[in-house]
C-alpha cells in the first residue's frame, strides 16, 4: 500500500471517529443512561427580558436520558417549576406529559407555560422533571436548570409609532403570516409593527386561526394559537415503535444512536479499505434513507397505537364524549373526543380527520342550574364516501352551585319495605352548616340520603332527582343528581333475572356502549350461571363472584356472607398511610404482602403489594419491574405504579377473586384443591395463554407458583409478574414451589427453556386436579385417573407436560392450549 493511500485511509478514520465521537461520548445519564428515569434540559423560548404586564406561553424543553419510555399510563412524568419569585407567576406549576403520550429514551419534549410578569427586578427560574405520586407530591428524576430573566421598565423599543405582537403555540412550531407575508414559525416575537389593525393568521394542524389585532402605540400584544379557537385539538403519540413492549428492544432502541454510529464507522472504514487495497478511489454516496428505517422518514403526526387497532371500513367513527365540572356562572365548554377508525378521511365541523387520527371539538352549554345534567345533540360530518351523516351523543356534566361547597356520589342500591331504595352520600364542605332534603348536615359532615325509587316508565338508563338545599341564610334551590336507576336494575331488585339480562342486552345491542350496562349485564349472567351450575359440581366448586348489588340486597336483609380474608394487615408500612388506607390481606409470598387498599387520593381500590426489600437486591428488584411493567396482556397483572420511597411498594388493579366456602380467595394460593375438573380447565387455559405472551415477547417466567396467579372475572387468572423471574439471569430460588428437573440438574436434563414454563402450567394443573405437589426428582407416576376414575382423559395433558424429559414434552404451548379446548367444547354440549 502507498504512503499516499495509507494518508488517505487515516484520514477517512479520522473523519469516521469525529462522526460518532459525539454519540458514544455522552456524558452519565444521557442517551445511553446508567439510571432507569431521567432527564436532561435540551432548550427553552423564555425570553432574557419581560416587562410588567406582559406575559406569554414559553416552551422547556428536556431530554429523556434514563433507560425507559416517559409513559402517562405507568408513571405521570412532567415538569415542575420550583421557583419562589412574587414578581412573576408561572402556570401550571406542574406540566404533566399529556395522557397517552409516550417519550423514548433519547427523545425530547416541549413543556408549555404561561409566564406573567408583574413586578420589576431580577428572577431566576428552576425547572426540572418530576415524577408524579399517588399521594401528590413530586420527586425529582433530573438535576434542575436555572434560568435568569430581567423584568424592567420601558418597552423593547420605545417607538411612538409601532407596537409589538407575540405568538406562541405552546409545544408546536406553526408558519405565522403578518398580512397575508409569512413572519416565521412559533414562538415568534413580532416588534416594529406600525400602529394600526393588522391581520395574523397561525395555520397548525389543528385548523387555522385568523385573528385581527389593533397594534397600539409602545404596546406588546400577545397571541395563543389555541385549539378551542380553531375548534379543535389533535392527540398524538411520537412514537418509534407501534408497541414497547419487549424488553430487549427497549434495550436496543436505549442505544440504538450508538449501534447506528457503530455501523456506519465499520461500513466506512470496510469500504475505504477495499478502495484503497484495490488502488482505485471512487466517488461514494450515502443515501440516508437506505440506512435509516423507512417509517423514522414518514409523518409522525398519526396516532399509531389507534391505526394498529382500527378496523378495515371506509367509515368507522367513535365518538367518545368527556363528562364535564363546571361552576354556575362560568363559560361551560364541553370536550367531544373524535376517532376516525376508518381507511378513509372523515370531516366533522368542517375539519379533516385522517384515517387513524383522534382529535378533540367542543360544544358549548348553556345550562347553568346546580346539579347533574345531561344534554343530547346530533353531530354532523361526513363520512369517508362523502356522505353526509348524523349521530346523537349524550352529553353529560356537572355544575357547582355558586358560593357553596357540595360534593355528592351515588353509593348503592337496597330493599326496604318492598321498596328500591338509592343511598346518595352527600358531603357538606362549607364552614355554616346546611339542610338537604330536610336532613341537617353540619359543617364537614357527610351523610346518606335515602331516595326512593318508582317504577321506571321509559328505556333511560338512569334517572335524575331533585334535592332541595337549604343554607343558613334561608337560600333555598334544587339540587340534581343522577341515579343510574334503569327497567334492567328494576326487574334485577324484582328477582326476574332472565328478563332483566333481555333488557340489558337489547341496549347493548343498540349500540348504546355505556360500561354500566356492560357490568350489570355481567354480574346477571354470573348470578344465573352459578344458580344452574349448582347441581352439577361438588361441594368444592369453586364459583365466579356473586354479583356485588345481591351481597348488598342480603346484607340489607340480614344475609350477608363472608367475602374475604380475615383483615389481618400485619406488615403494611406506617409511611404508606397516607397514600392507602388498607382494608384486608390479599395474599403472602417469598417476597412480600399483597394487600386490599383504597387509594386516598381517589377513593379507588387497588391492590398493594409491599415488598420485603431484604430478600433480593435493589438492583434486581428494578430490573425485574421494568422488564415486567411493557409486558400488556389480559392474563399478565399489570403494574399500574411503583415507588422505592419510602418502601419498595407497587400498585396493581384489584382483581375481582372468586367465592369459595362462603369466602373471597384472590390467589390459587388459597384454594382449597382438589377443585372441579371445568374450573381447573378454564384457570390452566388463561394461564397458559399469557405465558404463550410472554414467550412472543422473547421473556420465559421460569417460578410459576400458586402464590403468584390471582383469579379476577369469570376465573381469568392473572400472573403478578413482579415476584418472578422476568429476566433470565435471576438465579431459582431454594423454596420454589415447584421447579422444573432441568432447572434442579442442568448438566444432566438440559438448560431451561420454553418448556421449563410448559412443566410448571401443568404441574399447576395437576395441582388444581388432584390437590398434590409433583416431585420434580421423578417421572410422575399418580396421573388424574388415580383420584377419580373420570378424569383419565386429563392424564395426556399432564404426561405430556410434565414428562421429565424436556425433549417429550409439549413443543410449544399453544399445543397444550389445543387440547384444552378440545376438553372444554365437551363442557357445553
Amino acid at each position: 500500500m502507498s504512503s499516499h493511500s495509507f494518508f488517505i485511509l487515516l484520514f477517512f478514520i479520522f473523519i469516521s471517529f469525529l462522526i460518532i465521537t459525539p454519540v458514544c461520548c455522552v456524558d452519565q445519564g444521557s442517551i445511553s443512561g446508567i439510571t432507569f428515569q431521567g432527564g436532561e434540559y435540551s432548550s427553552d423560548s423564555i425570553p432574557d427580558v419581560m416587562y410588567p404586564g406582559q406575559n406569554g406561553q414559553y416552551m422547556v424543553e428536556f431530554r429523556n436520558t434514563g433507560m425507559t419510555a416517559w409513559e402517562h399510563d405507568v408513571e405521570k412524568i412532567g415538569v415542575e417549576y420550583s421557583g419562589d419569585s412574587n414578581l412573576i407567576t408561572v402556570d401550571p406549576p406542574l406540566q404533566l406529559l399529556p395522557k397517552g403520550s409516550r417519550v423514548h429514551t433519547g427523545q425530547s419534549y416541549q413543556f408549555p407555560f404561561l409566564i406573567s410578569a408583574h413586578n420589576v427586578g431580577q428572577v431566576k427560574l428552576a425547572f426540572a422533571v418530576v415524577r408524579l405520586l399517588p399521594s401528590g407530591k413530586t420527586n425529582r428524576i433530573s438535576d434542575p436548570v436555572f434560568l435568569s430573566m430581567e423584568i424592567t421598565t420601558g418597552l423593547p423599543h420605545n417607538d411612538q409609532n409601532s407596537g409589538s405582537i407575540q405568538v406562541t403555540a405552546g409545544p408546536l412550531h406553526v408558519p405565522v403570516e403578518l398580512d397575508g407575508m409569512p413572519a416565521g414559525l412559533t414562538p415568534l416575537t413580532l416588534p416594529h409593527i406600525p400602529v394600526g389593525i393588522h391581520h395574523v393568521v397561525v395555520k397548525g394542524k389543528e385548523g387555522v386561526m385568523e385573528s385581527d389585532i389593533e397594534v397600539k402605540p409602545n404596546s406588546i400584544h400577545s397571541i395563543t394559537y389555541s385549539p378551542e379557537k380553531s375548534g379543535v385539538l389533535i392527540e398524538t403519540k411520537e412514537s418509534l415503535l407501534l408497541e414497547n413492549s419487549n424488553p430487549v428492544l427497549t434495550l436496543i432502541l436505549s442505544n440504538f444512536f450508538i449501534i447506528l454510529g457503530v455501523i456506519i464507522t465499520l461500513t466506512t472504514v470496510a469500504v475505504i479499505s477495499i478502495v484503497v487495497i484495490s488502488g482505485e478511489i471512487k466517488r461514494i454516496k450515502f443515501v440516508v434513507s437506505h440506512v435509516l428505517p423507512s417509517s423514522v422518514q414518514k409523518e409522525s403526526g398519526r396516532d399509531f397505537a389507534i391505526e394498529t387497532r382500527r378496523r378495515i371500513s371506509s367509515d368507522d367513527v367513535r365518538f367518545d364524549p368527556v363528562a364535564g365540572l363546571f361552576k354556575q356562572g362560568d363559560k361551560k365548554s364541553l370536550k367531544l373526543k373524535i376517532t376516525n377508525m376508518g381507511t378513509k378521511p372523515i370531516v366533522v365541523d368542517t375539519i379533516r380527520i385522517e384515517p387513524g387520527v383522534c382529535r378533540i371539538v367542543f360544544r358549548e352549554i348553556f345550562d347553568d342550574d346546580p346539579g347533574d345534567c345531561e344534554v343530547s345533540q346530533a353531530v354532523s360530518y361526513i363520512d369517508g364516501n362523502g356522505k353526509e351523516k348524523s349521530r346523537v351523543i349524550h352529553l353529560q356534566y356537572r355544575i357547582m352551585p355558586r358560593d357553596l361547597d357540595l360534593s355528592w356520589f351515588f353509593e348503592r342500591f337496597i330493599q326496604k319495605k318492598g321498596n328500591i331504595i338509592a343511598i346518595l352520600k352527600i358531603k357538606n364542605n362549607n364552614p355554616f352548616p346546611l339542610e338537604a332534603d330536610s336532613i341537617l348536615l353540619a359543617s364537614g359532615e357527610e351523610r346518606g340520603i335515602e331516595l326512593v325509587m318508582d317504577v321506571p316508565d321509559s328505556d333511560e338508563l338512569s334517572v335524575y332527582k331533585k334535592l332541595r338545599i337549604l343554607t343558613e341564610n334561608e337560600y333555598s334551590f334544587p339540587l340534581s343528581v343522577k341515579i343510574p336507576y334503569n327497567k334492567g336494575i328494576f326487574l334485577f331488585f324484582s328477582k326476574k333475572y332472565s328478563e332483566s339480562l333481555e333488557w340489558f342486552n337489547q341496549q347493548i345491542d343498540l349500540g348504546n356502549d355505556d360500561g354500566t350496562l356492560k357490568r350489570y349485564r355481567d354480574l346477571i349472567k354470573r348470578k344465573m350461571d352459578s344458580s344452574s351450575e349448582v347441581n352439577t359440581m361438588d361441594s368444592s366448586d369453586i364459583r365466579d363472584h356473586e354479583p356485588d348489588v345481591k351481597r348488598k340486597v342480603d346484607a340489607q336483609e340480614g344475609n350477608a356472607t363472608q367475602v374475604s380474608l380475615s383483615p389481618s394487615l400485619t406488615g403494611f408500612p406506617d409511611s404508606l398511610l397516607p397514600i392507602y388506607k388498607p382494608s384486608a390481606l390479599i395474599s403472602t409470598d417469598r417476597l412480600g404482602i399483597m394487600y386490599r387498599a383504597l387509594r386516598a387520593a381517589d377513593n379507588i381500590e387497588v391492590a398493594v403489594r409491599v415488598l420485603d426489600s431484604g430478600v433480593i437486591p435493589a438492583s434486581q428488584v428494578e430490573l425485574q419491574i421494568q422488564a415486567w411493567r411493557s409486558l400488556k396482556h389480559m392474563n399478565i397483572m399489570q403494574i399500574k405504579f411503583w415507588e422505592r420511597d419510602p418502601v419498595y411498594f407497587l400498585e396493581f388493579d384489584l382483581p375481582s377473586g372468586a367465592i369459595q366456602s362462603k369466602k373471597r380467595i384472590y390467589s390459587l394460593a388459597d384454594l382449597k384443591v382438589p377443585i372441579p375438573a371445568r374450573a381447573a380447565l378454564r384457570i390452566v387455559r388463561g394461564l397458559a395463554e399469557g405465558i404463550d405472551y410472554i414467550h412472543r415477547q422473547g421473556v420465559r417466567h421460569y417460578l410459576l407458583e400458586p402464590s403468584v396467579i390471582f383469579l379476577d372475572d369469570g376465573l381469568q387468572p392473572k400472573i403478578s409478574g413482579f415476584d418472578t423471574s422476568a429476566l433470565i439471569q435471576s438465579g431459582i430460588p431454594d423454596d420454589c414451589w415447584v421447579i422444573a428437573p432441568e432447572q434442579r440438574n442442568p448438566e444432566k436434563f438440559g438448560n431451561p427453556g420454553k418448556k421449563t414454563d410448559i412443566y410448571q402450567v401443568g404441574a399447576i394443573f395437576y395441582y388444581l386436579l388432584s390437590g398434590q405437589v409433583l416431585n420434580c426428582f421423578e417421572s410422575i407416576s399418580s396421573l388424574p385417573s388415580h383420584f377419580r376414575s373420570d378424569y383419565g382423559v386429563y392424564d395426556p395433558i399432564i404426561k405430556k407436560s410434565v414428562h421429565i424429559d424436556k425433549n417429550e414434552r409439549y413443543g410449544d404451548i399453544r399445543e397444550m392450549i389445543h387440547e384444552i379446548d378440545t376438553l372444554l367444547q365437551t363442557f357445553k354440549k
